[in-house]
């Protein structure tokens, strides 16, 4: 039910039950008609009960315009899930937009866009997760930048770390967010173990690195020199017109 029709409801219910109570104060005043006083007051009574469940309602449908208040969020936290953008980007409660931080899957005209989007609606549409903020906030489109889990159903299952898992399993490559680098080590692990496995995107069905790029570990980052001085970089186009990529050799990283 709209909302205006629900106050246009609740107001001639108001009327109603103003004017019923003047006619059962007269009576009651007049000390007549005790048979239409007990109806009148039964029906006084319901129509009360109606006024102030539509008002409940009313009231829920105000707090939940507001949205959740999650820019201080704590870990026990738990947000509603109400759509799937593309595999790298969901929509909760209050209509705000999470970019999870540290991966990129394909974009609509790459290869595996349907199979990552896919795969981050299995996991979390229609569910609640827990979202973990590191240091900026937001990104330049206003979208909340964030850690993402998917609690575990009972306390023997552990949750899942959405970012992570989509790097564990192929369905986005590794992207720096600085100074969001929280994970940065174990998300290279996971994207490592997908590219040696060649799952996903990083597949002969994608063709998405050449083979020669596909035997190496390979980081794409942002406006950020290698960790490593010693280490020597090689510069590739990504044919995905994604951007640079920056393969790594001798490097040696510490965890």
């Amino acid at each position: 039910m709209k909302k205006e029709h629900l106050r246009a409801i609740k107001q001639y219910l108001l009327v109603i039950i103003l004017t019923i109570g003047a006619i059962l104060a007269g009576l009651v005043a007049a000390g007549q008609g005790d048979k239409i006083k007990k109806l009148l007051g039964v029906i006084l009574i319901g129509l009360i009960g109606l006024f102030a469940g539509l008002s409940a309602v009313d009231l829920s449908d105000d707090l939940a315009d507001i949205g959740p208040d999650i820019t201080e969020e704590s870990g026990d936290n738990l947000y509603y899930v109400i759509e799937v953008i593309d595999g790298d980007t969901i929509k909760i409660d209050g209509n705000m937009k999470v970019r999870l931080i540290g991966i990129d899957a394909p974009e609509g005209n790459e290869c595996y866009y349907e199979e990552a989007k896919d795969e981050l609606t299995r996991l979390v549409q229609g569910k609640y997760v827990r979202l973990e903020k590191d240091i900026d906030s937001v990104d330049g489109l206003g979208r909340l930048l964030r850690y993402v889990y998917l609690p575990g159903e009972d306390l023997t299952e552990n949750d899942i770390f959405v970012n992570e898992h989509l790097l564990r399993r192929g369905y986005a490559q590794t992207l720096s967010f600085p100074p969001n680098k929280r994970y940065n080590m174990l998300f290279v692990k996971a994207r490592e173990q997908a590219l040696i496995q060649r799952k996903g995107l990083w597949s002969d069905e994608c063709d998405y690195l050449s083979e020669f790029e596909q035997e190496h570990a390979l980081t794409r980052e942002i406006n950020e020199p290698p960790s490593d001085p010693n280490c020597l970089i090689k510069g590739n186009i990504s044919s995905r017109g994604a951007g640079k990529l920056r393969l790594l050799i001798n490097s040696t990283v510490s965890p």
